[in-house]
């Protein structure tokens, strides 16, 4: 019989009561214990090491490990701390100032007490992997511990030669063994049910079917009556039943959960699993449940469905059925499950939204090739009405309708420009806009109307029942300000469904381009419209810088200043001046009506009837402007005038004729501040086709001015809409009067702007001023030199002609003059100027013509000049002053005298 004793086998070992021979079979035995345990692990080496009598450490065999020494030593820890250690590769041992080379498992062979102690088993090194797992740890001690049983009721039989256990001891193994093929197949159960849960996840595309698989999984797996799957609301802020597996599914499903309320709301807030496992008693469950499907909940597990970081819902399981309660083992296993349910609903959702967003992208895709098509349309179109239709033909595919109509409102014409289509053909109406349609209170409300059912609008206008079939939509077309000018509508759907927001926004987005490229179209227009008036406009200028003079006037006793300044772009006022060869001038101003084109060219025209006629002085104003009329008429388009003042000045007898054609009455300022308005009769030329005229005379003095201006000179308004008036015109030009005429026309025009303060330049302003400065009516500079001498001859003479004066008087003051003229250039600047120069001044007074003669050459003394040799100078001989001899003999008197370095030379002569 087998002798049986406390530990024997142990104690035979440790105190060397076995013989050699057994001692090569028990070292056989624990190499086949280290074999097996390599295997089960995956290590490459181990030793088991035990204490011997004098409880020294001992180990079983060489097994070459990799580091004997620290093999040793590490086993030796654990014996004398009896505690496992589970050493990663390359790390340091601060007991042993040691880096491993290896990975290790060393685990304590025995139990707590002294005598207890057993020895290490120690293994080192893993196949295919740097480092043994946790799981691998675990396994390990597993292992161990049933070594340590086999050992402690091992016994050997000297009789028999031949180790036994104890019978108890084999039970309990076979106990172990038992246990462990039953959590095998629970543990092989739930594996599939995992794959079979994971294999639904990534086949399944119905999350509805899908969860239902899920949640009766989840029951087969943890044996409850119900499961179900709650997902959030947020708009709502709490928890509605999205699935559930078990009884009272159709009550249960109608009920929510506020968020942060019973176990479900908790653990939605929390995040973390709860095992409730006496829900009647317990007030943190919601039994709102219960009480409305008539369930009653006696434990509950539940765990958040979480994505992303984002709780999307929770998974329960309810009432356990063979066993009473949940417990923490659950827990891990639940999170398995619930992690897929959340895996599954963000699974389908992604999905979904693929498949909405392939949708909305192909639909959206479909949006952009006809947007491109548009916009293909918009720059090809040449015209509105070919913009517009290639328009509603996007319009009718895209939105899958038989008739679209873009309708136009005019205001100025108080037509609708109707463009639509029906089926394939296109149509063009006009009608009136004095009618009570649908469409045109759209335009004018700037209203979009979106209609399901047609039946639903009464008394449809005969423009919109040709429009308007079955669901329709009318959408406003606004231009940059807002402001509607159109609309367009679309109808009759080929599929009869009816019109939604979704259609509104396409509509929109297409109306959009539209109104792009139809202002884009009216846009080039204005600018070619614009582009012809800026021609017209640049033409109308040419024209009116080629009428308007490009020099003033001079060679007489007056100065002249003119001031025009157009309103606008172009001005409806000219004025004109003509210096005739006998040294008479004329002078005009003029307003014609209109400023386009057209009136410039009337303009040009009436100037070149004025000029034409006025080439010679041989008519007097008022019969020059009869004359002028007559012609003007003629030529005049309907409705096209001129307004003019013409005045003409004869400087020899310092007179002035005038006459009016319908111009605003003018104004004489005398040199003493006073002054009368020129006033002449007769209507605007080109009014009438015959009419006298009727004007008048007067004879300005040196300081007096005659003003000649337009309305735009007295009309310009204040704020308060004053004007500015005559009066104040005369009143600002006399304060002035002192000042060049230049310098007081500007000034004018600057205190009338003033005056305005702001406001637009109320119409076209023109100012032209003649100031009479001295008595000589004739002036004319010459270079002094021989050369000069006939010109100064024909000078005077040109002068003198017009007075029909006596034949040998008109010689003696040709005589004279030239006798002047030929001193000053032989004997005032000899050796002097490089360039000398001498003017001659000449005026009528009454009976008395006057030559005055001015030079900067040597002074004249009368007293130095000899008496001349009359005998001597009938022979050729020049002796003496024989010039300036005649010129005090035929000349009534001679005056010499010099001021500022200026020599002056004045000779009279009585003509009458």
């Amino acid at each position: 019989m087998l002798e049986a004793s406390l530990n024997p086998f142990l104690k035979q070992i440790r105190e060397s009561y076995i013989s050699e021979e057994e001692k090569k079979e028990l070292e056989s035995i624990f190499s086949f214990i280290i074999r097996e345990a390599l295997y089960t692990i995956g290590a490459e080496k181990g030793n088991l090491y035990y204490l011997n009598k004098d409880k020294l450490i001992v180990g079983i065999k060489d097994h070459n490990l990799e580091d004997e020494d620290f093999s040793f030593k590490i086993s030796q820890k654990v014996i004398q701390e009896k505690k496992d250690q589970h050493i990663a590769k390359n790390q340091y041992i601060a007991d042993f100032d040691h880096v491993t080379k290896e990975t290790y498992m060393v685990c304590y062979l025995g139990d707590k007490s002294e005598e207890g102690t057993l020895g290490a088993f120690l293994v080192e090194g893993l196949k295919n992997f740097e480092n043994f797992s946790d799981n691998d740890f675990k396994l390990f001690r597993l292992f161990c511990e049933n070594l340590v049983t086999l050992l402690y009721n091992a016994h050997y039989s000297k009789e028999f030669s031949e180790f036994y256990l104890k019978f108890t001891t084999s039970l309990v193994l076979l106990n172990h063994a038992s246990s462990n093929q039953q959590k095998n197949s629970r543990l092989e159960f739930l594996l599939k049910e995992v794959i079979r849960v994971t294999g639904l996840i990534n086949s399944s595309r119905n999350l509805t079917t899908l969860l239902k698989e899920v949640m009766e999984s989840v029951k087969s797996v943890f044996q409850t009556e119900s499961c179900s799957i709650m997902l959030v609301d947020k708009e709502k802020k709490d928890l509605y039943f999205h699935i559930v597996a078990g009884e009272k599914e159709a009550e249960i499903s109608k009920i929510r959960v506020p968020l942060g309320v019973g176990i479900a709301g908790t653990v939605a807030i929390t995040r973390k699993p709860m095992i409730i496992n006496d829900a009647q008693n317990d007030d943190r469950v919601y039994k709102a449940v219960d009480k409305a499907s008539a369930f009653v909940t006696r434990n509950i597990l539940a765990a958040a469905l979480v994505v992303d970081d984002e709780v999307i819902g929770i998974m329960e399981a309810i009432n356990t059925i063979d066993r009473n309660n949940f417990n923490e083992a659950d827990i891990d296993l639940f999170l398995s499950f619930s992690d897929a349910a959340a895996v599954a609903i963000q699974r389908t959702r992604l999905l979904e939204n693929l498949e909405k967003t392939n949708t909305e992208l192909q639909k959206r895709l479909s949006e952009l090739e006809s947007l491109f098509d548009l916009g293909q349309a918009v720059l090809e179109s040449r015209g509105e009405e070919e913009l517009i239709f290639k328009s509603l033909r996007i319009v009718t595919r895209e939105m899958n309708a038989k008739r679209a109509a873009v309708v136009i409102l005019n205001a100025k014409t108080e037509l609708l420009n109707i463009l639509y289509i029906i089926g394939n053909e296109e149509y063009q109406e006009k009608l009136s806009f004095l009618r009570d349609s649908i469409i045109l209170h759209s335009i004018i409300g700037n209203k979009i109307v979106l209609k399901n059912e047609k039946s639903s609008i009464q008394d449809f206008d005969a423009l919109d029942e040709k429009i308007l079939v079955g669901s329709f939509i009318i959408l406003p077309l606004n231009d940059r300000d807002k402001k509607p000018f159109g609309a367009i509508c679309v109808s009759d759907r080929k599929d009869f469904i009816q019109y939604e927001q979704g259609h509104l926004r396409l509509l929109q987005t297409i109306s959009a381009q539209l109104i792009k490229g139809y202002e884009n179209i009216k846009l080039n227009q204005d600018i070619i419209a614009k582009k012809a008036i800026e021609k017209e406009i640049e033409i109308t200028r040419n024209i009116q810088k080629n009428i308007l003079p490009s020099k003033l006037p001079s060679g007489s006793n007056f100065e002249i200043g003119v001031k025009s300044v157009p309103a606008k772009e172009v001005s409806g006022d000219f004025y004109d001046f003509y210096k005739y060869e006998d040294g008479q001038y004329s002078f005009l101003i003029a307003d014609v009506s209109g400023k386009s084109l057209p009136a410039a060219i009337f303009m040009a025209m009436s100037s070149s009837v004025m000029r034409t006629l006025g080439r010679n002085h041989e008519y007097r104003p008022d019969e020059l402007l009869k004359r002028a009329n007559a012609l003007i008429y003629e030529d005049s388009e309907s409705g096209m005038f001129v307004t003019l003042f013409f005045i003409h000045y004869n400087p020899s007898i310092s007179e002035v004729e005038f006459a009016s054609a319908g111009h605003n009455d003018q104004i004489w300022i005398k040199n003493d501040g006073h002054y009368e308005i020129i006033k002449g009769k007769g209507p605007p030329l080109g009014v009438v086709p015959s009419v006298d005229y009727i004007g008048g005379k007067m004879k300005p003095s040196s300081g007096d001015l005659i003003v000649l201006y337009t309305d735009g000179a007295i009309e310009q308004e204040d704020k308060s809409k004053v004007e500015f008036g005559l009066d104040r015109l005369v009143e600002e030009i006399i304060k002035r009067r002192e000042k060049p005429s230049q310098t007081i026309a500007e000034e004018i025009y600057d205190l009338i702007m003033e005056y305005a303060d702001g406001s637009e330049q109320f119409d076209d302003f023109t100012l032209l001023i003649l100031k009479f400065n001295d008595d000589y009516q004739f002036k004319r500079v010459f270079p002094a030199n021989n050369a000069s001498i006939p010109k100064f001859r024909d000078f005077v003479y040109d002068t003198i002609k017009i007075r029909n004066l006596d034949a040998t008087l008109n010689d003696d003051i040709l005589l004279c003059a030239d006798e002047a003229a030929t001193n000053v250039v032989m004997h005032a600047y000899d050796n002097m100027d490089k360039n000398p120069t001498f003017e001659c001044y000449m005026k009528f007074v009454d009976d008395t013509m006057s030559i005055l003669i001015k030079n900067r050459g040597k002074p004249f003394d009368r007293n130095k000049v000899l008496e001349p040799s009359i005998h001597a100078n009938l022979k050729g001989e020049r002796k003496g002053g024989f010039g300036i001899y005649l010129i005090e003999k035929l000349m009534d008197k001679v005056t010499y005298y010099s001021d500022s370095g200026i020599n002056h030379i004045l000779i009279e002569k009585k003509i009458k």
